[in-house]
């Protein structure tokens, strides 16, 4: 095999290029070839392939592509015979190569032996050599990783030899003559490296000896002047010696045939410095940019400096209400902007109306250009296709639920929404991905004001975009306030990821010192204020540049700086408050009464507000109600949007809360029903405004009904379910039962709780695991519901749900009551899709149950009625009942039935969604595991993994990822396959699923057995067979008596009697079941272990362990 890393990935067999699989399996071949013959840590491959948020089915993923690298890079070796290109080594992998099969290799030892025979004079020989080590470059190194951090150390060290081996080349053909033929490829490569001083000097040789000696003296003072205006340096001696020769035209810089030794610097010479970057100069502060602030923005000038270079940073601006968080970020843009960085904001507002990931939409809206024409955000290549491929049809897609306008009658349903994590991590990694490609070309500053009021899903976009910060030329600039900060909120769990996952800088502001503060006084009056008048206003202000501002103009309204600095200091120290806040009362006190009334209901409507619906709610007239909003702003209290005609905005939010704090709560909650309801005429139900509307009728329901909110809160939580916000969804379902308790009870009030109740129980399991106790009150609470109403259909999905909660904690006494119900729902509707549903509840139970030939009838009667997949279901049933019918068929001992239902099932999948695949393989993993047949087993699970990967999906990747540690086990690699296994088992225990644990426990007890530790086993197979009894779940109980009997018989001293007994086990339980598959297996496994002469047989029932 041939490994080639110096351009695109490729492995050769002879001249046949293989195929290498999805991009995380290339990946891992590529991690080991830039350490080949070194080990690489799983943890370290892991962290190259996922970063810091790995999946939980990590490790088995990896096992899974070096499961297939092995069979691809070793098509000979058998199953179970140790690997020896990728081998195990702890605590990881090493991949063992020839000499001469990586061509980086070959590439250096070319290189080396060019060097030596340049050095040595022998010109000719050098320069074909070091054509031969040139020639193995197809391109960049690794070329299809090129943003992969893991390649950029290798990619930068090989590069630098490459260009030294292309110096050593050039300079070789220079002595063997060859001088006109190089000319042009030095005029392009001392333009592609311009401080490389051995290329410049080759380039005035080269010249030279072509008669062009004016030319070669040019360049030397282009050189020179470059060298010192960007670098303030001068060129070394040896290139200085090369013009003073050439200005004297000295005799050795002609070329003769005998002469070996061209001109210039020789190849021995040090090095010249590598490639320099050019850092653009910082922007000069403006007069008016934040004062007192000077440390921190040269912070910010040296993270938007490095974007320059492709390096990203967070800056996280830390400090309490006022103290110029905001002002700082906005002379941040303004330096961004200068430097040629493209800007975008997201600003978080303090009332919960806003739409899931509000922040970032206005980001991406800044950047992409929103639906109303609005240019995106101005910065230097700014035009971005966005439909160029697949994937960023596929992110445009995601990006639609938050983003419609970006529909465009495209495709909207990209994955089903199975899990709201995993559907949440897709949505975030399209935001990511699209804001990456939007840096082709340019550089980004995004700035996210306020960040403390976002919801938890701009918190884990964010988390997520900081991952790829360090590689990406995009600084992201966060501010928040830092009161209050206890762990558990989402900021502070935010705060804290970040530490651990991005280059960080955090800068804390404080108050100003005093100097600062007299130059903000003398920056707002014109002329400098006494020292004792600042050092009065700095220590009542504690320096807050916002409350300092507000004192001067309470100072302004007093006649200062008129005034004595003894009578204004007067002023200072007996009227202003201790507070902000109560400053800001102060002043709005002396605004006129309807402009006051304007404030009063701006301050109601949000953070940003809209004149029109101002003015609908005031009743004011047009034209009062714009002079009362142009006074607001002339006071600096609100400020103008600059994108959107008549809409405002606070200038601060301490005004608004100021403000806001002043209205009694029954004003509070008359004022937000009239907002709501302008909001409802003026803007209508757009989904912009449906969290912004849910939360005004929220706060209105004390004065109008329960009735009039609850559709606008259902309708928000509706939205937060399709957007991915799982946490705001449950706080607005859970508003919603709050509004349901206190509404007239009417069959509608019940049935709008049924509802509620049913989609809050599915939420918390998808986010809680089936183990959340409130979501099984709130099924329990629907089924009550449900039969008061006499609504079957409800009552149907009531008991499913709670059947569905049952099973999986393994609660099969209280699954087979539910199933039991459900059919007698389904048939006395008559409705063909319940009794689906509910034969294959009940058969799935009762297999679970090891009642098998019941099972089975209940499974073939939902088969004969379920109808055909169209590939619409998110989960048909009739390949549930495929998969389950299959391994019924299987422990009865029909193999070949059971084969055709498993490959109808895996075929019918193929047409539906990308969990009706994972699932379905997963199924036929486990039916191969049954069966002992752990090639089918690892294929089917690798499969199942490669799929569970690549869309993110939920809970099949434990079961596949423990089949296929259990196949790795009994094929010769224990030791290896039981830490996952483990890790495994524990991770879906976790998550509240009980379904199949005893199972679980018995292959992970197998592969014990096979790394010969029958002890550890044998606690195992204890554990599992107490777990089995307690939860009813006996399908597996047969299997593991026949284990533990091995274990026994493997012990040392080895305990045969005890072992007969459990087989005697085995076989009786296999019997009772009807399980012919694990009588056969008890049997022949009693005739194997069992010592001749030992008396009694194992063909009969024996003690209970």
């Amino acid at each position: 095999m041939q490994f080639d890393i110096l351009g695109p990935l490729q492995v050769l067999d002879g001249e046949r290029p293989l195929v290498l699989g999805r991009p995380k399996q290339r990946a891992v071949l590529a991690i080991l070839l830039l350490d080949a013959g070194r080990v690489v840590s799983l943890d370290r491959l892991v962290e190259e392939l996922w970063g810091p948020q790995s999946p939980p089915q990590a490790l088995a993923s990896v096992q899974a592509y070096v499961s297939h690298l092995r069979r691809l890079l070793e098509p000979q070796c058998a199953p179970g015979t140790p690997a020896t290109v990728v081998v195990n080594q702890a605590p990881g992998y090493r991949i063992v190569l020839g000499p001469g099969d990586l061509d980086a290799a070959r590439f250096e030892a070319l290189a080396q032996t060019g060097h030596d025979l340049l050095q040595r004079g022998e010109a000719p020989r050098a320069a074909e050599t070091l054509e031969a080590a040139l020639g193995l470059w197809r391109g960049p190194v690794l070329a299809d990783f090129a943003d992969a951090p893991f390649v950029h150390a290798e990619r930068t060290r090989l590069e630098d030899l490459r260009l030294t081996a292309l110096e050593d080349r050039l300079s070789a053909d220079l002595r063997t003559g060859r001088h006109a033929r190089i000319v042009a490829e030095l005029e392009r490569l001392t333009g592609e490296h311009p401080f490389r001083e051995r290329l410049q000097g080759l380039r005035m040789a080269a010249l030279y000896r072509c008669g062009r000696q004016a030319e070669a003296l040019q360049s030397y003072q282009q050189f020179r002047v470059q060298l010192r205006e960007e670098l303030g340096l001068d060129p070394g001696q040896a290139l200085r010696d090369l013009e003073r020769d050439v200005l004297c035209q000295a005799p050795h810089l002609d070329w003769t045939v005998a002469a070996d030794h061209g001109p210039g610097p020789a190849p021995a010479a040090a090095p010249a410095p590598p490639d320099a970057t050019v850092v653009p100069g910082r922007a000069p502060a403006v007069p008016d940019g934040p004062v007192g602030r000077d440390a921190q923005l040269r912070v910010v000038d040296e993270a938007l400096a490095g974007t320059a270079s492709g390096r990203g940073r967070l800056v996280l601006v830390a400090g309490e209400p006022g103290i110029g968080k905001t002002r700082l970020a906005e002379e941040a843009a303004r330096r961004a902007r200068a430097s040629g960085v493209t800007v975008a904001w997201g600003r978080s507002d303090q009332d919960a109306g806003a739409p899931p990931f509000w922040p970032w939409t206005q980001v991406l809206r800044d950047l992409l250009g929103d639906a109303t024409g609005r240019p995106p955000a101005t910065g230097p290549d700014t035009a971005t296709d966005t439909h160029t491929d697949t994937h960023t049809v596929t992110d445009t897609a995601e990006l639609a639920r938050i983003l419609p306008e970006l529909a465009d009658g495209g495709p909207r349903a990209v994955a089903p929404v199975v899990d709201p994590e995993a559907s949440r991590f897709r949505l975030c990694q399209a935001a990511t991905a699209t804001l990456l490609r939007l840096t082709r070309g340019r550089r980004l500053l995004v700035v996210l004001d306020d960040l403390q009021w976002a919801d938890v899903a701009s918190h884990r976009l964010l988390a997520h975009l900081a991952t790829t910060l360090a590689d990406a030329p995009v600084v992201v600039l966060v501010t928040y306030r830092d009161r209050d900060l206890d762990g558990g909120q989402p900021l502070a769990d935010t705060l804290a990821e970040l530490a651990r996952v991005a280059p960080v800088d955090r800068l804390e502001l404080t108050g100003l010192e005093v100097a600062d503060v007299a130059r903000v006084m003398a920056s707002h009056v014109g002329t400098d204020p006494d020292d004792e008048l600042a050092r009065l206003v700095s220590d009542r202000t504690g320096g807050n540049p916002f409350f300092v501002i507000e004192v001067l103009r309470l100072l302004g309204t007093s006649g200062w700086p008129q005034r004595t600095t003894s009578e204004a200091a007067s002023v200072v120290a007996q009227q202003v408050p201790a507070g902000v806040r109560d400053v800001l009362r102060r002043r709005l006190s002396r605004l006129p009464d309807q402009t006051r009334t304007v404030l009063l209901v701006a301050a109601v409507t949000g953070q940003e507000f809209d004149l029109d619906v101002v003015r609908a709610v005031t009743g004011v007239d047009d034209d009062d109600a714009l002079a009362a909003v142009e006074l607001t702003v002339s006071a600096g209290l609100v400020a103008e949007d600059p994108a959107v005609v008549g809409r405002f905005r606070f200038a601060h939010a301490l005004i608004r809360e100021a403000i806001y704090g002043e209205i009694s709560r029954a004003r509070r909650a008359r004022l937000h029903a009239r907002v709501g309801q302008a909001l409802l005429d003026h803007r209508g139900e757009g989904v912009d405004h449906v969290l912004q509307l849910a939360q005004h009728w929220w706060l209105a329901a004390p004065v109008v009904g329960a009735e009039q909110a609850i559709p606008h809160v259902v309708a928000a939580a509706e939205l937060c379910l399709d957007t991915f916000a799982h946490e705001e969804a449950e706080r607005q379902l859970r508003r919603s039962l709050d509004l349901l308790a206190t509404a007239t009870p009417t069959s509608g009030r019940s049935a709008s709780e049924l509802a509620v109740q049913l989609r809050l129980g599915t939420l918390l399991v998808q986010l809680h695991g089936s183990g959340c106790e409130h979501a099984w009150a709130c099924f329990s609470r629907a089924r009550e519901l449900a039969e008061e109403l006499g609504d079957g259909s409800a009552l149907l999905a009531a008991c499913r749900s709670l059947y569905e909660v049952a099973f999986a904690r393994a609660d099969h006494s209280a699954a087979a009551a539910l199933a039991e119900v459900m059919l007698d729902i389904a048939r006395s509707r008559n409705d063909p899709a319940a009794l689906v549903v509910s034969h294959l509840a009940l058969g799935r139970t009762l297999w679970s149950q090891g009642r098998l030939a019941a099972a089975r009838d209940h499974l073939e009667q939902g088969l004969q009625v379920a109808a055909p997949v169209d590939g619409r279901e998110h989960l048909p049933p009739r390949i549930v009942l495929q998969l389950q019918l299959a391994a019924v068929l299987t422990s009865l001992d029909e193999p070949d039935t059971g084969i055709e239902l498993l490959a109808a099932a895996v075929r019918d999948s193929r047409r539906g969604t990308p969990f009706a695949q994972a699932l379905t393989l997963t199924g036929a993993a486990l039916v191969s595991a049954m069966r002992r047949d752990p090639p089918a087993a690892r294929a089917w699970a690798t499969e199942t993994l490669e799929l569970v990967e690549h869309w993110n999906l939920p809970w099949p990747a434990g079961y596949a990822a423990v089949v296929l540690s259990w196949a790795q086990a009994v094929e010769g690699d224990p030791a290896t396959a039981i830490p996952a296994l483990r890790g495994h088992l524990a991770r879906t225990e976790a998550g509240g699923t009980q379904h199949l644990v005893g199972w679980g426990l018995g292959l992970l007890a197998e592969a014990h057995l096979c790394n010969h530790e029958p002890l550890e086993a044998l606690r195992l197979l204890d554990d599992a067979l107490a777990r089995v009894a307690r939860t009813g779940e006996l399908s597996y109980e047969s299997e593991l008596h026949r284990l533990r009997a091995l274990s026994l018989v493997a012990l040392t001293p080895p305990r045969p009697e005890q072992a007969r007994d459990a087989l005697r086990r085995a076989v009786a339980v296999a019997r009772e079941q009807g399980s012919v598959m694990l009588l056969r297996r008890a049997l022949e496994t009693c005739a194997a272990v069992v010592p001749r002469g030992h008396s009694g047989s194992c063909d009969h029932p024996g003690p209970r362990p």
